[in-house]
């Protein structure tokens, strides 16, 4: 092959720039870029109520928004975190009330179910609800998700909506409400129990109570082992760590089996755990560069302890002599948020006559007319559509070049920086007559038939399973057989982690999984061929 001409050079860049031109035109005259309040009024249909929730953690917030949820005989419930949607669905189930849960991970749907929980990226704005709850609002500013937020206060389609916050989300939420012509309450909640940092850090064995929080999986695992080395029995938590088992290690501390609890900030929302005391192993954490934690992250964190009804008083102290640091980000006034990040609205990138990418760039960086909105971060989203462009996604007609596959893989739940591989051959199936990476084909047997794996591995198994099942249901692919072949892989590789982290005590915390699904299978759920499209 030659080397390319200056003509062709000269006219590659002038199909890119009248591409560039395209796509600024698309998004100039797009309602959901430009009018995003007026955009988002075709999903409500009647006047809404806001009960503004705010106060800091631990302050019974989300309990009151619930308990008005439950009052409603129906609703939804919208969650930052998967863990949260799956433990607010529980919560709802055991308390009696049928209920979805839906994240982008997984699906469990209940017959007759009039409850909905969810994480906030999976709200459907086209259907009604009796009530809505939106928690943790004050993510609201966060680049590349705070655009759910926004989304959904702007577009929730019910006639009373429970948003839960904290106090710096109040004004930028406020606003919002306003702007879409809807009344507002504020419910403004306090601290159950006083919370206090320590004068000295930690210089002794934890007690039974204790929660030890590091900022990634293996300082976790570390000092895990540390403590159990001085007979000091521990359950750990951490990100990477599959639901059931997170759960059954709550389970444990929460009984007292485990008398000391390891984890990482991924206590900071949810799994409501009887701390008596929270202590700090570092106050900086990585994710992308070195840093501090802010004083939000200080306060999540710090807050879990002196869980109401278990303690009188909440206690914090660290084991890196950093007391008065943390009592200084306690005690430190958090200004207000003052933008909202804006989401990107699909129907903009099913344009086919300009490059999904281009698209993607194009509306990242246009004008916003609000002063108060700022566009959702977009590099994950136009990293996948420049990778699978360059592999033919996007120009053509079939399932696999299609610009409805383009645009949907394009915002899969995955991590950029881990997971284009797996993105990449997900893609490259499509292209076959039969996926070799879903259940039946050739390397999904390959990648899960075995036991002796080792505990990173199983969590990299267990999270390349999750993205292959929102794969699946992304592209209407996933029918009942495979459906339920994912949860059985699911079930099985959960247990095998639960017995690596729990070591000798897994059989304990074993019989406490749901396995309803492998019982009532049998050995219809079992695929021998290859699931063929």
């Amino acid at each position: 092959m030659g080397k390319p001409t200056k003509k062709g050079g000269r006219n590659r860049k002038a199909m890119q720039k009248a591409q560039q031109a395209a796509a600024r035109d698309l998004v100039a005259v797009s309602h959901a870029a430009s009018d995003p309040i007026n955009h988002y009024a075709q999903f409500r249909h009647g006047p809404r109520s806001f009960i503004l929730h705010v106060g800091p953690t631990n302050s019974g917030k989300t309990h009151d928004a619930l308990q008005a949820l439950m009052d409603h005989g129906s609703g939804i419930y919208l969650a930052p975190l998967r863990l949260l949607a799956l433990e607010t669905g529980e919560r709802l189930r055991e308390t009696g009330f049928a209920c979805d849960i839906i994240t982008g991970e997984e699906r469990s749907l209940e017959q007759g179910a009039r409850y909905s929980s969810r994480t906030i990226e999976m709200v459907d704005l086209e259907r009604p609800y009796a009530c809505a709850v939106i928690d943790e609002a004050q993510m609201i500013a966060d680049p590349r998700r705070g655009g759910a937020w926004t989304r959904a206060i702007l577009g929730i389609d019910a006639a009373e909506v429970h948003v839960c916050m904290a106090p710096e989300a109040l004004d930028i939420v406020t606003t919002l409400v306003a702007l879409c012509g809807d009344e507002a309450r504020v419910v403004r909640h306090e601290r159950m129990t006083p919370l206090s940092v320590e004068r000295h850090p930690l210089d002794d064995d934890c007690v039974s109570g204790d929660a030890l929080i590091a900022f990634d999986r293996q300082m976790v695992l570390t000092e895990a082992a540390s403590i159990e080395d001085r007979g000091i029995s521990t359950a750990v938590i951490y990100g990477a760590l599959p639901w059931p088992a997170r759960r059954a290690e709550a389970e444990r501390f929460a009984s007292g089996e485990a008398k000391v609890l390891v984890a990482t900030d991924a206590v900071g929302m949810g799994l409501n755990l009887p701390i008596r005391r929270v202590v700090f192993t570092t106050v900086s954490k990585y994710d992308g560069r070195n840093r501090l934690l802010t004083a939000s992250e200080v306060r999540q964190i710090a807050g879990r302890a002196g869980r109401l009804g278990m303690f009188d008083h909440g206690y914090v102290t660290s084991t890196c002599d950093e007391n008065d640091w943390l009592r200084s980000r306690i005690e430190t006034t958090i200004p207000p948020i003052t933008s909202a990040r804006l989401p990107f609205p699909r129907e903009l990138g099913k344009d086919a006559d300009v490059p999904l990418s281009v698209v993607l760039k194009a509306w990242s960086k246009a004008p916003l007319r609000f002063d108060m909105m700022r566009r959702v971060d977009l590099t994950g989203p136009i990293t996948i559509a420049s990778m699978l462009e360059q592999r033919g996604a996007g120009t053509g007609q079939s399932r696999a070049s299609s610009r409805s596959t383009l645009l949907k893989m394009a915002f899969l739940p995955v991590d950029v920086h881990r997971d284009l591989d797996e993105v990449n051959g997900l893609y490259q199936g499509l292209k076959r007559k039969r996926h070799p990476m879903l259940p039946g084909g050739e390397v999904w047997e390959r990648e899960y038939d075995r036991e002796d794996h080792d505990l990173m591995r199983l969590e990299r198994m267990v999270r390349t399973l999750s993205i292959r099942f929102a794969f699946a249901r992304t592209l209407g692919l996933l029918d009942e057989t495979m459906e339920a072949r994912f949860s059985e892989e699911r079930i099985r590789l959960e247990r095998q982690v639960i017995a690596k982290v729990t070591g000798p005590k897994a059989p304990l915390i074993e019989d406490r999984l749901t396995t309803d699904l492998l019982d009532s299978e049998g050995n219809d759920g079992r695929l021998t061929g290859v699931w063929r499209f």
